[in-house]
């Protein structure tokens, strides 16, 4: 699609944007809610921004107009947040991560597609550069030194003797020299074998095709020989010829035609009805025209080869018009700073006596003064004043808080965040900066160089303000000894004021925070890198999509909630919890700080439905660098406490330098058994249990790391595993939807299946039964051999019911257990939000 297709679709993305802002504002305005109306009103908002965000997801995948991209990356980070928000709000209020707002998607005229989430592709582009990368980390160290070649010294020829050998031999023309490539005994057998086997095929490949010219020519000069024979005995009267009547002969042909015409019909229409059930999509075909997917793919790859391009060139401005303006108004900008500071000393010495403390770098020097956030002397003289007058007197009593009764359900209103303050301040840059320019007068969509000079200006502004506030506090040094001199015969003793209380606490807390010295501070990340690779810790993963993840909707979950029926969520609600807690927040370091802070998430179900490749999807769709902290991968390393706490400090580095990162925990149970088998006690599963805890509460906004476990047994661990996570995912057994859909697009790519087989008792019958054991099923009925007889013989879906029917189902005390963890779950998510 062409620029003008997806900056329309950024505009009205935008404006739709700016009225849920509005719709914001009177939110935070009108008073706070009781009980449904705070659940619609945080539905409602939540499914306009679910909307919003898929747009937005659009709009940066395929504009290529760099500095539209910056402004809408940071509105799409802030708007994820938003959601993520609103969803944490709907959990404390439903007591679920599971939703059905069907009545809200009515009032707001929503179909589950317009608010269907999907990742961005630019976190699929990071996960092939980190298979590269990682591949080649692995290879690295296997690449062996080329060996050194030795000459062999030439023993000295007299003239004559090289004459003689000249006149004797054909004088040789010097060849390149060739680099011989010495290779090991397991490659030349290697080699020597698929020589071999290419050579065995090509002679048999000749044998058949011999074999088989052969017999067409003894078949063909049997026929002619037959015919030669008949001819032959006709014309000597050996044979008289039986003469067909005429009328039986005509009957006879009409009799075929009918038949063949009717037949012929038959086909026909059947062919017509089957093109218009494919038109209307009420059947898939076993081949479709990939042309327009192709080309629209294609498109997709070019757009998205251009933005490299255009990121060049915008940088290639921006350096340029850097050293224009470093060069011009650099000086000039550094003058006026310097004016600006020396003003403000003259003014606190004018009113006080006395200088300010300078704020320190650390906490943004003179930007303080100049917005305002320091003190001015009529301000510092009030409040050492009001120090003066309650050095005397008595703290007064506490006030005692109002909590709220029991069983009262306490009013809502949504809090203003971060968020919303990054949605408001990108909003207003759009109007400040793009809302008067008009978009058909830049076709090529070239950089703005208004635009360029103005971000330069305030960098540049603050590069030059760090440079000279460093000059400032030397002479304000200087100015203080100089007062120290004036005042030194003073009876007063006259003290040179420091830093005010608030930025004294704060680089208190910052000093606190350096105190705690890093054990692997002075070590190379590259080096633990390496250590992990070689432990197999960082590992690669199978390149999975989301969108490749079957599972469908719930559709009635809505009215079997309003009826008081039973309802369980299915696999497409899972996909929508995956992609809002493990995939959304790690997609950038920017929604990680703003959205809430997930540290730690469990996928829970029965064996076979699915985990594994949904924790390689979730590393797939952000591109995550994969930690596999596995019991059967850490057997027999890093034994001892030291080694124990080293490994996690490595963990812990590496995974922050090349975030984002996934830690991968499978069997993730184990390390919280009540008791562990005898069978797994090699193992050790329970030596890392406190390391992990110490390493989940380390995670802070912006490191973008998540912990991920997987378990197949949940309730076999103690309350610490419950403790330890954030969010519980259950992956639930297939329903039917789901393998209707499967069946269906699993059955339709051979060609001779019917297309009006019956799915629909295939799905009934297998529900519960995982997809990969069905996959595998099918495929063992549809073999070579049978496909072949497909045409003459359709598929019978019984024949496929006989291989599912061998499905050894989980036993009822291994679904009963996981009910009751279910319900526990279910009291948890009640009891914190009692206890908030």
């Amino acid at each position: 699609m062409s620029h003008a297709y997806y900056t329309e679709l950024w505009l009205i993305t935008r404006n739709d944007l700016e009225k849920l802002l509005e719709l914001e504002r009177r939110l935070q305005e009108s008073e706070p809610l009781k009980n449904k109306d705070a659940l619609n009103s945080a539905l409602s908002m939540y499914l306009r921004y679910r909307n919003i965000v898929r747009r937005l997801i659009i709009c940066y995948d395929q504009m290529v107009q760099t500095q539209k991209r910056e402004l809408i990356k940071k509105v799409l980070d802030c708007a994820i947040g938003r959601m993520l928000e609103y969803k944490q709000e709907i959990v404390k209020l439903d007591y679920t991560d599971y939703t059905w707002p069907d009545d809200i998607m009515n009032q707001l005229k929503f179909t589950p597609d317009d608010i269907e989430l999907f990742a961005s592709v630019s976190g699929r582009e990071r996960a092939e550069e980190r298979k590269k990368f990682i591949q080649e980390l692995i290879e690295a160290p296997q690449v062996e030194e080329p060996t050194p070649t030795y000459v062999e010294s030439v023993p000295e020829v007299d003239d004559e003797t090289l004459k003689t050998r000249i006149g004797r031999r054909r004088i040789r023309v010097a060849q390149p020299e060739v680099e011989m490539v010495r290779e090991t005994p397991e490659e030349k057998a290697a080699r020597e074998a698929k020589l071999a086997a290419e050579k065995s095929m090509r002679d048999a490949m000749l044998l058949i095709q011999r074999h088989e010219r052969a017999r067409k020519g003894r078949s063909y000069g049997a026929d002619v020989k037959r015919m030669f024979d008949y001819n032959r005995k006709v014309k000597f009267g050996e044979i008289t010829p039986k003469k067909i009547d005429r009328t039986k002969y005509i009957k006879s042909i009409i009799t075929i035609q009918r038949a063949w015409r009717l037949y012929a019909a038959k086909k026909a229409i059947k062919r017509r009805i089957a093109r218009l059930e494919e038109m209307l999509g009420m059947i898939i075909p076993s081949w479709q025209c990939r042309k327009i997917i192709a080309k629209d793919d294609d498109n997709f790859q070019r757009r998205r080869a251009l933005m490299p391009v255009f990121d060049a060139r915008t940088a290639k401005a921006t350096d340029d018009e850097r050293a224009k303006l470093l060069r011009i108004r650099g000086p000039g900008i550094m003058e006026d700073i310097t004016d600006e500071l020396h003003e403000w000393f003259i003014i606190w010495y004018d009113a006080v006596g006395h200088y300010d403390a300078f704020p320190a770098a650390d906490l943004g020097g003179s930007v303080l003064i100049a917005t305002g956030q320091t003190l001015t002397p009529q301000e510092y003289l009030m409040e050492k004043l009001e120090k003066e007058k309650q050095a005397g007197k008595k703290a007064e009593a506490p006030t005692l808080k109002t909590e709220p009764v029991k069983g009262e359900k306490p009013e809502w209103k949504m809090p203003q965040t971060d968020a919303l303050s990054c949605l408001e301040e990108a909003n207003n840059e759009f109007i400040r900066n793009w809302s008067l320019r008009n978009e058909e007068d830049n076709p090529e969509q070239k950089e703005y160089l208004d635009l360029i000079t103005q971000k330069l200006c305030y960098e540049l502004q603050l590069e030059m303000r760090e440079i000279v506030d460093e000059l400032m506090r030397a002479e304000l040094q200087l100015l203080n000894k100089a007062l120290l001199k004036d005042h030194a015969d003073d009876e007063k003793k006259f003290t040179i004021p420091t830093m005010h209380r608030d930025y004294i606490m704060k680089d208190i807390e910052k000093l606190k925070i350096k105190k705690k010295k890093d054990i692997l501070e002075d070590e190379n990340v590259k080096d633990f890198l390496n250590e992990l690779l070689q432990a197999k810790i960082i590992r690669n993963y199978p390149i999975i999509l989301l969108r490749d993840w079957y599972g469908d909707l719930s559709y009635q979950n809505y009215e079997a909630r309003q009826e008081l029926r039973d309802y369980r969520h299915r696999l497409g609600e899972v996909k929508q919890l995956v992609l809002e807690y493990c995939v959304l927040p790690l997609i950038s370091k920017e929604t990680h700080q703003i959205a809430p802070l997930v540290r730690s998430v469990c996928i829970w179900g029965l064996p076979g439905t699915g985990k594994t490749s949904l924790a390689n999807a979730i590393c797939t769709e952000v591109g995550a660098l994969l930690f596999d902290v596995s019991a059967p991968v850490l057997v027999d390393k890093y034994i001892g406490k030291e080694e124990q706490q080293r490994l996690i400090d490595m963990i812990s580095k590496v995974a922050r330098v090349y975030a984002p990162s996934i830690i991968y925990l499978d069997a993730g149970e184990k390390p919280w058994l009540r008791k562990v088998p005898p069978e797994e006690m090699y193992l050790q599963p329970k030596r890392f249990a406190k390391y992990f805890v110490t390493l989940v509460k380390k995670i802070q906004p912006g490191d973008q790391i998540l912990f991920l476990s997987l378990s197949e047994a949940p309730q076999k661990a103690t309350a610490a595993f419950i403790g330890f996570h954030d969010k519980f995912i259950m992956v639930p057994p297939p329903d039917y939807n789901t393998l209707y859909m499967y069946y269906k697009n699993l059955l339709m790519k051979y060609h001779g299946v019917d297309r009006n087989i019956d799915v629909s008792c295939l799905a009934k019958m297998s529900i519960g039964i995982p997809m990969n054991f069905i996959r595998q099923a099918v495929e063992k009925v549809l073999s070579l051999r049978r496909r072949i007889t497909l045409k003459s013989n359709p598929l019978n879906p019984m024949e496929i019911m006989n291989e599912i029917l061998k499905y050894q189902h989980p036993t009822k005390e291994m679904v009963k257990t996981l009910e009751k963890f279910e319900k526990r779950l279910a009291r948890r998510a009640k009891a914190l939000e009692e206890a908030d």
